[in-house]
């Protein structure tokens, strides 16, 4: 499953995945990630296991995001 950090706070990441919230202990992410990233979910027994930054799907969606906010700024 994939998901989008909404906010990190101390040692939780908060991300949302199909319209959920998840809060996962940092130590179960991979990758250094920061807030707006898209991320891969992995579970196993209906518990989080595992978190990792998708560099591809990022980079993507930083790209929209700045094509819809470009007219905005000038």
């Amino acid at each position: 499953m994939q998901g989008i950090v909404d906010r990190i706070e101390d040692d939780i990441v908060v991300i949302e995945a199909e319209g959920t919230m998840y809060n996962v202990d940092i130590e179960l992410v991979e990758d250094e990630i920061s807030e707006g990233d898209v991320v891969d979910i992995e579970f196993a027994d209906n518990e989080i296991i595992c978190v990792t930054k998708d560099y591809s799907q990022t980079k993507e969606r930083e790209a929209y995001i700045e094509e819809l906010t470009r007219d905005m700024w000038e």
